[in-house]
């Protein structure tokens, strides 16, 4: 059996490797963060909109050609927006739209949803 002083030694040690090892995580979660990589969940099925709470304008995202269409609030700057992808759009084409909005919102601005197709366009 240790003594009482190793063992207050022993239990500080473990202590103090368990402070660094969660700040060290906490710290690369945060780099990671900030690497561009979006961490946007996109449902399984489409069609889908890009969602954004944020100013969606300088973005230029529109012009993919995946993009049927986009909307902006109409406060300036635009304080919110949204990209209606076409019907026959693919998960890619919502990944690549979702990384041209993320250069310039940030990720957790940033929501894909599944929408009803318009009347006029076949499911």
């Amino acid at each position: 059996m240790l003594s009482r002083e190793k063992r207050t030694r022993v239990t500080a040690v473990v202590l103090v490797a368990a402070l660094v090892g969660g700040t060290l995580l906490g710290a690369l979660g945060a780099v990671g963060a900030f690497t561009g990589d979006p961490s946007v969940r996109i449902p399984a099925q489409g069609p889908w909109a890009v969602l954004v709470a944020g100013d969606l304008s300088s973005a230029d995202c529109d012009d993919d050609p995946a993009v049927a269409q986009s909307y902006l609030s109409e406060d300036v700057p635009s304080t919110s927006g949204g990209l209606l992808l076409a019907t026959d759009a693919r998960v890619a084409d919502v990944e690549r739209v979702v990384a041209c909005v993320t250069r310039v919102v940030d990720p957790a601005r940033v929501s894909v949803v599944q929408v009803e197709p318009a009347a006029d366009q076949p499911a």
